[in-house]
This record gives C-alpha cells, sequence and structure tokens, in this order.
C-alpha cells in the first residue's frame, strides 16, 4: 500500500522539477504554477506579420517572463514582478512609449506561448542556446550567465576539466543537464553525473563527500551556498557561460531588430551599466557583449520597423549545399590599400572567407564588389556574403549582418615614458592627427572641449606616426583609429605605447541576406568555433592587442550546425 502511494508521490515531484528548474531555496517565495498552453498552435511556416504591428496597434508590449528566478526576474510579495529582467523591459516599453505587460510562463509552455502570439517576445525562460535556433530567433544578448561548479573550500580543483571521472551532481530536468552534455562533448569525454530532485539534496551531498561538485546556474549556487560560504566556493572558471537575450518568432526580423535597436540605445546611454551594477554590484558590465552599430540615433519607436515580414525566396544554405560555391564579395587582395592598416585588414578578411569556406567543406569563389555595394551585391544574388561591412542600422531593413568578427576605434599613441593617460595630460600640447583621416580633428577636439582643454595639432602621415613620436618630436601623442596605430607598437615595443581608454568603438561583421535565420545562425556558429579553437584570435593577432581582445558572445551548444561541422575544417581527420 505504501509502495503505491509513494510512486505517484516520486512522479509528481519529478513533475515539478522538470517545469520550473529554479531550486526550491528556502528564502525564495514559492513558484505559482502555471499550466501548460493548451491553445492549438499556428500553422508551421514563418510568421506573415511582425509582433511590431500589434505592438503598434495596442501601445501594449506583452513579454514572457519566469516569476520564480531571481535575480533576473520574481514575483515579489507584494504582487509585484521585479528583477535585471523585468526592468529591462520596462526600459524597451518605455523607449517605445507604450505599456508593458507580463505573462506568467513557465520552461514548459514559454515556446507556445510565443507561437501562440500571446507574447510578442520571452525572456529568461528560454536562454540562448544553438538547440533552439530551429525554433525561435533570439535578439543581442545583453547579458552574460553562467553555469558553474559548487565545491567545498577545500577542494583541490579550480577547473571544471579537472574534474576528471569525479561525480557530479545536478538538478534532475533542468537546463544544467544541456549544460554539462555541451561541457563534456567539448572535453571529449564522459562524465560522472548524479541528478538529485531539488538543489537542496544536492547541497547536502556535495557537503557529505559524496559528489566532488554540484552544478547549477551560478546565481542558484550563490544563493543555495550564502549560509555555509565559508565552507563552499564556485570555481572561477564557469562550466559553461549562458547567452541573455530575448526570444521573439522565428523570421520576425523587424521585432528582433526592433529589441536589438533599443537595446544598442539603452547601452549607449548607459543605462545598461546602471541596471547591471543594481542588480549585480560585485561584477563589471561587459560592454563588448552587446556591440554597437553605427546609426543608432536617439530614440527608437515600433513605427520605424516594417509590419509585414519577409522571408527570403531563396535561402542560402540548399543553394549553397547543392552547388558546393560560396561567392564571397570584399575579399580583396589589399594591393589597392591606402595604407598598412588597411592592408593589414584586407589580409584577415581574405584569410577568414579562406577559412570559413574550408569549414563548411565549399569551393571559394570570391565576387568583385565591396562593403559599399554590400545592399546590391546581396539582393541580386551575386554574393552569398560581403565581408569587411561596418554594421549600419541604415542599411538593416535591406540586409542582416553577423557577429563581429573585429572591433577598432579610436586610440591615443604616445611614448612609453611620457606620463600621458589622457586628454587631461594634453592640455596647452601637441596631439599628431592623421592626414588620411581629416574627420579625426574633430573628434579629437570634441573630447579636448569636454574637459576644457586647449591642444594644438600637427599633420602626419600614416606610415609617420612613430616618426613625429620619436624623432621629430613634433607631437606629444597620435590620435587615431587604432588600425593605423598597431604596426607602429609593434615595430617600437619598447618605446611606444597606448593610453588605456577607448575613445570610440566600432565593429567589422559580413553583411549576408536578409532575413535568413539558418544561413545568419551558420556563420555566427562558424565564427564562434573560430574564436573557441584560436582561430580567430590568431588571425586579427595584427589589428588587435593579445591584452584587449573584446569579449564577443558565444552561444553555447554543439559544433555541428544545419549538418556542417563547424568545429574543423574540411579534409582535417575525421571530418
Amino acid at each position: 500500500m505504501i509502495r503505491r502511494l509513494l510512486i505517484p508521490l516520486l512522479l509528481s515531484l519529478f513533475a515539478v522539477a522538470s517545469a520550473q528548474d529554479s531550486p526550491p531555496i528556502a528564502t525564495l517565495a514559492p513558484p505559482t504554477l502555471v499550466p501548460a498552453n493548451a491553445t492549438p498552435l499556428p500553422p508551421a511556416g514563418p510568421p506573415l506579420v511582425s509582433a511590431v504591428a500589434d505592438i503598434a496597434a495596442s501601445g501594449v508590449f506583452r513579454v514572457g517572463l519566469l516569476y520564480n528566478n531571481p535575480p533576473y526576474s520574481q514575483l515579489t510579495l507584494r504582487g509585484e514582478v521585479s528583477g535585471f529582467d523585468a526592468e529591462l523591459l520596462r526600459k524597451l516599453a518605455d523607449a517605445w512609449d507604450c505599456e508593458i505587460e507580463f505573462v506568467q510562463v513557465t520552461r514548459l509552455n514559454a515556446l507556445d506561448k510565443l507561437k501562440g502570439e500571446q507574447a510578442h517576445a520571452v525572456a529568461a525562460a528560454l536562454v540562448h542556446y544553438r538547440d533552439m535556433a530551429d525554433q525561435v530567433d533570439f535578439s543581442q544578448t545583453y547579458l552574460r550567465g553562467a553555469q558553474a561548479l559548487l565545491v567545498a573550500a577545500d577542494s583541490p580543483y579550480q577547473h571544471p576539466a579537472e574534474l576528471g571521472e569525479q561525480p557530479i551532481g545536478h538538478l534532475l530536468g533542468s537546463r544544467t543537464e544541456k549544460a554539462l552534455d555541451i561541457f563534456a562533448g567539448r572535453l571529449g569525454r564522459t562524465l560522472s553525473l548524479r541528478p538529485y530532485l531539488t538543489l537542496d539534496r544536492g547541497l547536502a551531498a556535495l557537503t557529505r563527500g559524496e559528489i566532488a561538485a554540484l552544478a547549477a546556474e551560478a546565481q542558484d549556487l550563490l544563493r543555495l551556498a550564502a549560509d555555509s560560504a565559508d565552507g563552499l566556493r564556485l570555481l572561477d572558471a564557469p562550466l559553461l557561460d549562458e547567452s541573455r537575450a530575448l526570444a521573439v518568432r522565428r523570421q520576425d526580423a523587424p521585432m528582433r531588430q526592433l529589441i536589438n535597436r533599443t537595446l544598442q540605445l539603452l547601452a549607449s546611454q548607459g543605462e545598461l551599466d546602471t541596471l547591471f551594477r543594481e542588480y549585480f554590484p560585485d561584477a563589471s558590465y561587459e560592454a563588448d557583449i552587446l556591440p554597437l552599430w553605427s546609426g543608432i540615433g536617439e530614440a527608437v519607436a515600433p513605427d520605424q520597423f516594417a509590419v509585414e515580414i519577409q522571408a527570403p525566396a531563396d535561402p542560402a544554405l540548399p543553394r549553397l549545399m547543392s552547388s558546393g560555391v560560396l561567392r564571397v564579395a570584399g575579399a580583396t587582395d589589399g594591393s589597392q590599400a591606402a595604407s598598412a592598416g588597411q592592408m593589414r585588414l584586407a589580409e584577415l578578411n581574405r584569410a577568414l572567407v579562406n577559412e570559413i569556406a574550408a569549414r563548411w567543406g565549399l569551393d571559394l569563389q570570391l565576387v568583385a564588389g565591396d562593403a559599399s555595394a554590400a545592399v546590391d551585391l546581396l539582393n541580386s544574388g551575386l554574393a552569398d556574403l560581403v565581408v569587411g561591412v561596418t554594421p549600419d542600422w541604415g542599411q538593416s531593413a535591406s540586409l542582416d549582418y553577423s557577429a563581429p568578427y573585429l572591433r577598432h576605434g579610436d586610440r591615443l599613441m604616445t611614448r612609453v615614458n611620457s606620463g600621458i593617460a589622457g586628454f587631461n595630460n594634453l592640455r596647452g600640447r601637441i596631439i599628431g592627427i592623421l592626414i588620411s583621416d581629416p574627420e579625426s580633428r574633430q573628434r579629437a577636439e570634441a573630447w579636448a572641449d569636454s574637459i576644457n582643454a586647449t591642444v594644438r595639432f600637427f599633420q602626419t602621415t600614416e606610415s609617420g606616426a612613430a616618426l613625429t613620436l620619436l624623432e621629430h618630436n613634433n607631437a606629444n601623442a597620435i590620435y587615431a583609429d587604432s588600425l593605423a596605430l598597431l604596426a607602429h607598437l609593434e615595430a617600437n615595443p619598447r618605446s611606444l605605447r597606448l593610453t588605456e581608454r577607448w575613445y570610440s568603438r566600432a565593429y567589422i561583421a559580413f553583411a549576408l541576406p536578409y532575413n535568413d535565420p539558418d544561413f545568419r545562425n551558420l556563420l555566427d556558429y562558424t565564427l564562434q568555433e573560430l574564436m573557441l579553437d584560436g582561430t580567430l584570435l590568431r588571425l586579427t593577432a595584427p589589428l588587435m592587442l593579445a591584452d584587449e581582445l573584446p569579449g564577443f558572445d558565444i552561444v553555447p551548444g554543439h559544433s555541428r550546425y544545419a549538418g556542417f561541422d563547424l568545429a574543423r575544417a574540411a579534409g582535417e581527420p575525421g571530418s
């Protein structure tokens, strides 16, 4: 009799743990469960009208949110929705001059709510993993979270890879299971895993020494171990970085772009940094996690975006697979480059497209045309990709951009022993600017005026910048784009240096056909694999200082996507 009663009880506990994988910590309010949505889903295929149309017509932004996922989102005892994601969503609605309506979801029904148009977007419940790419589209990542490992304070382990075959505990049915599977696949080994119905039970097993580590989302582990801070610690290296982004219906490009542009506007105004410091006071916000495009503007509204969804008439992947050829524009040989910096950029672009074509197992065909003609090249079908493009909101209705593969921007170069740290140390002194970039004087003057500093200017060529500082003493610092300065730093490592501050940031990416998510994901995931295995760092080394590489976003997932093995070039063993 007791056995018959116990089995249904265990099954009900498993169902609750699977539906809500946030741990039942005693200090949290009990979650309010929402039944799975039974509303029939719309027919398969891309939507015809963007969610932007409904937001503009109704004046309401409906977004799905977990109510038990602090510090991202939770329902307080006063009946208010709070947390980092909740406040960020309120900022989006304020920017659009509309109301915010939170739709409570669980991890089980969030996707149905989104596809059933009960929410325009979903936050937190659908964390960006690669295996979600065929279900939804994601905005740019606005926050990097992590799956982490909790160990005893006296544990000898410092990195997750060191645990080897030691037992690792995790919450049954949680997202951590996916993270552990990806981690094991990257290591090429099988992990010894022990599931628990609650994290409290996993913590008890850790304190008794039954497992070597407990895996879960970092924020959950920090709250769980708050009462045992002296006896436990998180490993500094994460088990897996997680990309937090907003999910929208697949191929709803206008809604995705509305969110992305508004996120970039908030980031440019310092709003994301302020919000981050409020909820994560012991950490620093990673500015490069959300690259800013040119032409963001001063305001973003739904009526700036299309309401009809344009799906590609000729998706790229079937064509690539049938032709075996990747057509790329913008990859010049650099022979016509006006400067050493542009020559290096051309060499990077050529090497990068060769690497991508090799990993996809395709023949590379270089097409005439450069970044300035990206829209025409892509829309006419003459090119599949255009390399060397600066993402610009002015063209976002006609093409898409990959994640950036290079960052550059205005810097100050000075002598090693000059004592100059910035414009404050250049009062009454001379700043060198490059003849090839006449607008740099205006940009430098704006920074000097911002601190009421009077400066003088001296023009020099890019090739003569180092001599201007070291031999002729015609300037105290050179203000220029970093692409023009790196060659001088390499040639004079003991004599020249850059000051720490970036006075501007710009990014270089690929342009690709508009609203083709499979192709966009393939390209982005390939760039991420190039970052993971060190190839991208090697290729960009001539254009970036080793200690200033940006923390570009890497979406977690396995290295295979759409039938391509992105982790190694075609022709290598095992490919």
